[in-house]
């Protein structure tokens, strides 16, 4: 019997489910991605390159210290992947625990070692810090240098997997340091 075929498909127009091509979205006589767009959803590529991204995969990994005062520290990152965990080393203060920031908001535990200024900050329910930049944490302090620097990081992605982290420069703490030691005076 006899039908209409007019995109000779082999299949009659009156029950073929597409009478042309399916573009490559999968729209029968569709356009296709839109010109400004990166894929069939409309999204469009951030400044990284990233299709639908939101600008944090170019982010540089950096874990910083940020104000200080005589009695608190805070810690900043910068991180252009989720972060499942981190440790790190501050000399120049006795550290007595942290606080606030991306790491409470996520429901980390903050652990520190007074006398060896070890930091450790993880979530035993699996929660993450998501990608992105801003306060990690806030740490109590007790001053025991002019200067507080970080070191031996160590952050690790949600599959167990070490993520390269730079450190920022060390910072001076807020003093009085009248004879030039590079000791706070009250110290």
């Amino acid at each position: 019997f006899a039908c209409d075929d007019a995109d000779s498909d082999g299949i009659c127009d009156d029950v073929d489910d597409c009478v042309g091509e399916y573009d490559e979205c999968g729209i029968c006589n569709g356009q296709g991605i839109d010109e400004d767009a990166c894929d069939c959803d409309g999204n469009v590529e951030d400044d990284c390159g990233e299709c639908g991204g939101d600008g944090t995969s170019c982010l540089d990994n950096i874990i910083s210290l940020g104000a200080a005062t005589d009695n608190s520290l805070e810690v900043l990152y910068s991180s252009s992947g989720d972060i499942a965990g981190f440790q790190f080393t501050v000399s120049g203060a006795n550290v007595l625990g942290g606080s606030g920031g991306a790491a409470e908001d996520a429901g980390f535990t903050i652990t520190a070692g007074s006398d060896t200024g070890i930091v450790v900050g993880v979530a035993f329910d699996g929660s993450v810090i998501s990608a992105g930049e801003g306060l990690l944490t806030n740490l109590d302090i007790e001053i025991t240098d002019a200067q507080a620097c970080l070191s031996d990081i160590v952050v690790s992605d949600p599959d167990a997997q070490a993520m390269d982290f730079d450190s920022g420069e060390c910072i001076d703490f807020p003093c009085d340091d009248a004879d030039a030691d590079g000791i706070c005076d009250d110290v």
